[in-house]
């Protein structure tokens, strides 16, 4: 075991034990941790939850090992048998998850994706301990992520976990690990290693913001943006179709804040119930700034900000307070929505307060009274219909409608009217009274033991209380409080979007649940809203209220944000504005959410009325890049000294000359006219022409680099030839291609903006050489002799 690997471990199990962590986690032959053992990282680090997330396996990863197999198959070599991780391995496992929270200060679903693949790896290296992993085993592993998923992302996060835990902290006695992370020979490695390159090359670069777009019309990380029949899709379903469920209508009205406010899914999520902030403005002598033409209150909303530096403390993750303001054209509409949500959830909201205050799931009730079986079976479930009667359609359309929970009383009552058999609750209780987990008693509280008749049958409440917290951990309310930055707590009945906590009897079949007795419910979570915006999860709108193909679209609700940034670019709203609407530090954050096409980043950049009169379309492009400091070059270095010396008239006339200049190349700008005479380069640009100007566009200095390895190829290929294989022009070859790589090296070292060959072949002259060469510019001549 190496230095850095035993400081590593030994620096965990100090964190570990200073949280109140047990290290040795006790798990059964397949790897699985003891419930009552489990890490619960949300809880370490302070997140709120929903969603929590536990360290819940020390064993294999079921797809990835049956893949490992796969692979060793193809060598020749043992199928390995699953089993827990060995202790040095669990130590390590830990150690990294540790690491990532209580160091890196990483969000637990973070640090799982590297937890994820050190179990994998593990998988791969059997025996042999975490710092003596070997190449092999990591070309194996690797291999097998290649062929786990689509996408090649799988294969890319194992990548990055080698590279980022074991080689970038050296835990392993062979360096750089990462370096063998390359496919085998066989077909399906090389297709997968394949589609990681591309995944990898479209995260790095489609994404990007400063690459380069090839026409006026192309977006700036366009991918970015939500697909534009996706989006009015879900505008029309959340604003013209009626909510099916409780859980729809709340989830239509998240949707709705986050089109108006362009907030983070998970800041919409955690907005609190009183969130709602009236700013009153008034003048020096303190009247109402709207008696003199002002406006007198604006509406803001409360909400928690994520990616704060404020909301990290030594104790975990906090949130951190601040508030956004509701243009005016949407107040009505916000306050609607928030007042609809309030009134929906307001019987859960109670609930959860009492639960919270008294620690009882059922607090409603004393815990030895006794309530009626189906009472208890609505209030377990959620489940509305308790016997077999039939709900009216009439009832059933008025409450779907409505929403009105004042509906369900009318469908208790029939049910209970209608003598039908209550087998729904039957059947929900006889399992766990014939496993002797709870005991049905009649009216006097004896429990009864021959047959039951369940219209006069009992539960004792604290009984019920206990069967749940024994058998059914998932299924509670949500009760842990949030930290704000301030220590104040915040519970979770104090959130504005309440839902029921696994409310599988609307998502199965949009059933009817009875949200004013519901025992278990808690905040909506983020991985909800995702679900919803799918066209694979049961939750998903668009499956359920689109209609023909529109059912197969989805959209990332982060999506909307960068929509909703772009917009106000694209209306020409100030960048300091922007940045602090979406409360960020630095206008440059703005600007990665920037996907304006370069038509509209030109269209936003004033022109003097003088030169929009003067100037010709192609010739006021040109100057909208020179006004952006877009380009620089021959043309505009030119065009400046005229305006300069002669004033700007002159320098238009000038543009309008010299407007087809103007080109973009794989290289940079080239500012040479053409008109008369074809480009003498023919695209070599790179080759030391005088004309070239470097951009910022990351995508030339790509090409430019590209073409450095495939010249230092050919040099090498032609140093190579035997002597008695060289031709009569091979010096001649061999000179040309040295002078192109030195060229080529020069245009890489230029800086943006630069001219790489300054000193290059002069095919350009200026202005004053060049008079008479256009019709305008004759006119122009002839109109000064006269």
């Amino acid at each position: 075991m190496n230095a850095s690997f035993s400081a590593f471990v030994a620096s965990a199990k100090v964190l570990a034990a200073g949280r109140g962590l047990v290290w040795d986690l006790p798990c059964d032959e397949a790897g699985k941790i003891a419930k009552e053992s489990r890490w619960d990282l949300a809880a370490l680090v302070g997140m709120a939850t929903p969603p929590s997330i536990h360290v819940t396996n020390l064993g294999v990863i079921e797809g990835a090992f049956k893949r490992l197999n796969e692979v060793r198959q193809q060598m020749g070599q043992p199928e390995l048998k699953a089993a827990p991780m060995s202790s040095d391995w669990r130590d390590f496992y830990l150690a990294v998850i540790v690491h990532q929270l209580l160091v890196l200060k990483n969000k637990p679903n973070s640090t799982m994706v590297h937890a994820r693949w050190i179990r994998h790896l593990a998988s791969a290296a059997g025996e042999t301990p975490p710092w003596a992993v070997t190449p092999d085993q990591v070309r194996q592993a690797y291999n097998a992520a290649l062929l786990l998923g689509e996408s090649g992302k799988n294969a890319l996060n194992f990548e990055m976990t080698i590279r980022m835990v074991l080689d970038n902290h050296h835990l392993a006695d062979v360096p750089a690990l990462a370096r063998f992370c390359v496919p085998f020979g066989a077909e399906q490695s090389r297709q997968g290693h394949e589609r990681a390159r591309r995944e990898r090359k479209r995260t790095g670069h489609a994404y990007r913001t400063d690459r380069l777009r090839r026409t006026l019309s192309e977006r700036k990380s366009a991918a970015k943006l939500p697909e534009e029949q996706a989006f009015w899709e879900m505008v029309r379903i959340i604003f013209t179709e009626k909510p099916r469920t409780f859980s729809d209508a709340i989830r239509f009205a998240i949707l709705k804040i986050g089109v108006i406010t362009g907030l983070r899914v998970g800041e919409i999520a955690m907005l609190p119930s009183d969130c709602i902030r009236w700013r009153e403005y008034v003048d020096a002598d303190g009247q109402s700034a709207g008696n003199k033409g002002g406006t007198s209150r604006s509406l803001m909303l409360r909400y928690f900000a994520e990616k704060q530096v404020e909301d990290e403390t030594a104790d975990g993750v906090c949130l951190y307070e601040t508030a956004q303001h509701v243009p005016p054209m949407f107040e009505e509409l916000v306050l609607e929505t928030l007042a609809t949500v309030d009134r929906l959830t307001k019987p859960m909201r109670e609930r959860l307060r009492l639960q919270a205050e008294t620690g009882r799931l059922i607090p409603e009730y004393q815990r030895e009274a006794l309530v009626p079986a189906h009472e208890m079976f609505t209030r377990i479930s959620g489940n509305l219909v308790f016997s077999k009667a039939k709900v009216p359609e009439e009832l059933e359309a008025r409450y779907r409608d409505t929403l009105d929970p004042n509906v369900f009383d009318d469908i208790r009552a029939l049910q209970l009217s209608s003598g039908a058999e209550l087998h729904q609750t039957s059947v929900f209780w006889l399992a766990p009274r014939k496993a002797g987990l709870i005991a049905v008693r009649n009216g006097a509280g004896e429990e009864i033991v021959d047959r039951i008749d369940w219209r006069s049958a009992y539960l004792r409440v604290g009984e019920v209380e206990d069967y749940l917290r024994k058998v059914s951990p998932t299924r509670r309310p949500e009760l842990t409080p949030a930290t704000l930055a301030d220590g104040t707590r915040i519970y979770p009945h104090e959130m504005m979007f309440l839902m029921p906590v696994r409310n599988l009897i609307e998502s199965r079949n949009e059933g009817l649940l009875d949200v004013t007795r519901y025992f278990a419910a808690g905040r909506i979570s983020a991985r909800d809203l995702h679900g919803t915006l799918s066209n694979t999860r049961p939750e998903s709108i668009f499956l359920r209220y689109s209609t023909g193909k529109d059912r197969e679209l989805s959209l990332i609700p982060h999506a909307l944000r960068h929509l909703q940034n772009t917009e106000l670019f694209r209306l020409g709203v100030a960048d300091t504005i922007i940045t602090k609407r979406f409360n960020r530090r630095s206008v440059a954050q703005s600007y990665e959410y920037d996907h304006r096409s370069l038509l509209e980043d030109l269209t936003n950049i004033d022109v003097p009325e003088a030169a929009s009169e003067a100037l010709s379309g192609n010739a006021r492009q040109v100057y909208h890049l020179i006004l952006g400091n877009k380009v620089s070059g021959p043309i505009i270095d030119e065009f400046r000294r005229i305006q300069r010396e002669q004033g700007d008239q002159v320098a238009f006339e000038y543009l309008n000359a010299e407007a087809d200049g103007m080109h973009v190349t794989p290289y940079g700008f080239c500012v040479n006219s053409f008109a008369v005479d074809p480009c003498p380069k023919h695209l070599e640009c790179f080759n030391g022409c005088k004309h070239l100007a470097r951009s910022d566009v990351a995508e030339e200095r790509e090409r430019l680099e590209s073409l450095r390895d495939r010249m230092a190829s050919v040099i090498r290929t032609l140093e190579s030839l035997p002597e008695q294989q060289r031709s009569i022009g091979w010096r001649n070859q061999l000179v040309h291609a040295r002078t192109r790589l030195t060229n080529i090296f020069a245009a890489i070292e230029a800086r943006p903006g630069e001219k790489p060959f300054p000193d290059g072949p002069d095919l350009y002259e200026p202005a004053d050489r060049r008079r008479g060469t256009t019709v305008l510019d004759t006119v122009t001549l002839l109109q000064d002799e006269t």
